[in-house]
């Protein structure tokens, strides 16, 4: 099989920032193709958040690639990429692009422990729909709305009561469908991956790899902002809410030896 586009996946709260950048050191000699946000799984609950996905991937589309829609953008990474070029950007998903491209693709990211994704997502969205003026916190994600009014408790059990939209995040970016077997949609689709922990060692990979000096630098946007510590009832909620994601998670732990 001949060499894949490489297909960054950026699981939201967990490092994909760093991962970006890392990657941008290891593919900086290979063509990059920018692609939006693919995958807001709240713009099924309302047609104000599938325009705000709409207007974001419209908006990011013009000024990035100069076309007005997301086939457009797909159908140049057809006709000009390259084996181990590079797919990166927003925050994509595996199954809108696997699903549009005939070209082979792989996917390479970070996993993060889904309690600590959930609980960095809760402090990330409340402190972002906080400063917001009220007058402008009607132009929110759903969830940032639902942290800027409840506590992390709330939190988990409004994505509870919507376990079709908000449960398995990490699954849904990684296109992991529920009923096929993990390591078979693995050896289909996997490139590279590590956890937030182990990411030392996907740079240790990728310089070898790329036969050039990749390091993975941590650029935590949210680092400042106070958390607490997760309690077992919340850890509860969250095994029930993503375990499939913690079946991924320990799956990659594996994989990088820890």
């Amino acid at each position: 099989m001949s060499e894949p586009l490489v297909h960054c996946i950026r699981i939201p709260k967990s490092g994909s920032t760093s991962l970006t950048r890392m990657l941008g050191q290891a593919f900086e000699d290979r063509r990059r193709f920018y692609l939006p946000d693919t995958l807001r799984r709240e713009a099924s609950l309302s047609a104000w958040q599938a325009f705000r996905l709409w207007r974001s991937q419209t908006q990011n589309l013009v000024q990035k690639l100069n076309v007005l829609t997301l086939d457009a953008a797909l159908r140049k990474i057809e006709a000009q990429g390259q084996p181990g070029d590079l797919i990166a950007g927003g925050h994509s998903d595996v199954a809108t692009v696997r699903a549009r491209l005939t070209k082979p693709v792989r996917f390479v990211t970070l996993m993060r422990d889904p309690a600590e994704r959930a609980r960095s997502d809760y402090n990330y969205a409340r402190a972002g729909y906080l400063k917001k003026k009220p007058w402008q916190r009607f132009d929110a994600h759903i969830l940032a709305g639902v942290a800027g009014r409840y506590d992390f408790a709330g939190f988990l059990d409004y994505q509870l009561d919507h376990p079709e939209v908000f449960g398995d995040l990490a699954a849904a970016y990684l296109g992991w469908r529920a009923g096929v077997p993990l390591g078979d949609h693995l050896a289909d689709t996997l490139w590279d991956w590590a956890t937030l922990e182990t990411a030392d060692r996907l740079a240790a990979r990728l310089s070898e790899r790329m036969g050039k000096s990749v390091a993975f630098g941590r650029h935590n946007m949210t680092e400042t902002i106070a958390r607490s510590d997760i309690g077992a009832d919340e850890r509860t909620r969250i095994e029930r809410l993503c375990a499939r994601d913690y079946e991924l998670y320990e799956r990659c732990r594996a994989d990088n030896g820890a």
